[in-house]
């Protein structure tokens, strides 16, 4: 039950697709929060996602997990719910877009492929990395490509960031979501696909002008400045454009002046994990900066203050000789009337819309699944509901 927990709990008792709801998480903060709980009809239960075997026998309970753990669980839970034969939605890949170790990635491919089977045999669904970025982009980028016989480029975007009444600190931005986890992805290497050519940006490089560039968006008239944030030669295999694509990149933006301040600050070494000694202390730079970051008040969404969830996708190319361009936009916006930021409307609204759309068994995958096999006009109803929009442009 954190942020993005919320959003989905919301989501799910607003739209009672559920007869009955059970939230699970540990620690004293969240037995504070219990009773309120209680009061809206839900069972509430501390469990620690370390201890299997509570956590194997609350998930054969149900008919359907929601699961929004840190990443490192990710896998586990699957594997639990697929042995269950109960369906998932998770908002996580379960290999993770920056991985670079080929051992540990072939040992994690692995094990999914296990996860994968077993939930065939169950019949049960697990669909993965579903929630804002990764999730509603991947789906729209399958669409989007769909429509075209042969890709010139593939773009795509996910962001979040404060709306321009919000930009009052030094870096016009706040946190929505994890402040190490949104750390950790300033300072990763990521891939490129260039003229049919993989280019690997280092992590060193990420902000650096060579590799950024400007997106001015017409609805919102503003600049928008845009880093890569993936890596595209996987990409390119889940999508199945391997070979076929020939330039491709994928984004997250900000507001213009924050690539060149973290250009100078990973330059400096400020995001690394390897500690330095600080009188006698071994003090890691990337805990130091979160740590300074999400200590002061400027760096956090205000009561009123809205943040800006972002999806651009954008695919150009051609379809029975005629040159075709689709662009794909949702953009969103906090409600302060629930209390619910962006990110929590596009994380947990998405993951409590696919839930229900298994349970109601109008999405029938099974197995492992990633977004591009959800159909955009299956969740673009649901969205809509939620006010959440979708606009496509078709040139």
């Amino acid at each position: 039950m954190g942020l993005q927990g919320k959003g989905a709990l919301h989501d799910v008792l607003g739209h009672r697709v559920f007869s009955g709801v059970t939230v699970a998480d540990c620690g004293p903060r969240y037995e504070a929060e219990m009773p309120g709980y209680a009061a809206r009809g839900v069972r509430a239960v501390s469990l620690d996602a370390n201890d299997t075997e509570n956590l194997r026998a609350l998930i054969a309970e149900h008919d359907v997990v929601i699961e929004l753990l840190p990443v490192e669980f990710a896998m586990k839970v699957g594997r639990l719910a697929a042995e269950a034969g109960v369906h998932l939605v998770s908002s996580m890949y379960y290999i993770g877009q920056s991985m670079t170790d080929p051992a540990i990635f072939r040992r994690m491919k692995a094990e999914m492929e296990a996860i994968d089977a077993e939930a065939r045999r169950k019949d049960c669904t697990l669909l993965i990395a579903f929630g804002m970025d990764p999730g509603l982009d991947l789906m729209l980028g399958a669409d989007a490509l769909g429509r075209l016989d042969e890709i010139d480029h593939f773009y795509s975007y996910g962001a979040g960031f404060p709306e321009e009444a919000a930009c009052d600190n030094a870096l016009s931005y706040k946190f929505s979501w994890s402040p190490r986890s949104t750390l950790v992805s300033y300072y990763r290497a990521t891939k490129k696909i260039v003229d049919g050519q993989v280019v690997e940006v280092p992590a060193e490089k990420l902000y650096a002008p060579e590799n950024t560039h400007i997106l001015h968006d017409e609805t919102l008239d503003c600049d928008l400045e845009c880093y890569a944030a993936g890596n595209c030669q996987n990409f390119a295999e889940m999508f199945g454009i391997s070979g076929k694509v020939r330039n491709m990149n994928r984004f997250s933006a900000r507001r213009p002046g924050h690539c060149a301040f973290w250009d100078v600050m990973i330059k400096c070494g400020f995001l690394r994990e390897e500690p330095v000694m600080v009188k006698g202390a071994a003090v890691s730079p990337l805990d130091f900066c979160t740590a300074l970051l999400t200590a002061q008040e400027q760096f956090w969404y205000r009561e009123h203050e809205r943040d800006i969830g972002y999806i651009r996708v954008e695919a150009s190319g051609s379809r029975q000789g005629r040159s075709v361009r689709v662009i794909h936009t949702i953009i969103d916006y906090a409600d302060p009337a629930t209390g619910l930021t962006s990110m929590q409307r596009l994380v947990g609204f998405t993951v409590s819309i696919a839930a229900g759309l298994i349970a109601r068994g109008a999405f029938k995958e099974r197995g492992v699944v990633l977004p591009m096999a959800m159909p955009l006009d299956l969740m673009q109803g649901e969205l809509a509901r939620r006010n959440i929009t979708i606009v496509t442009r078709v040139e």
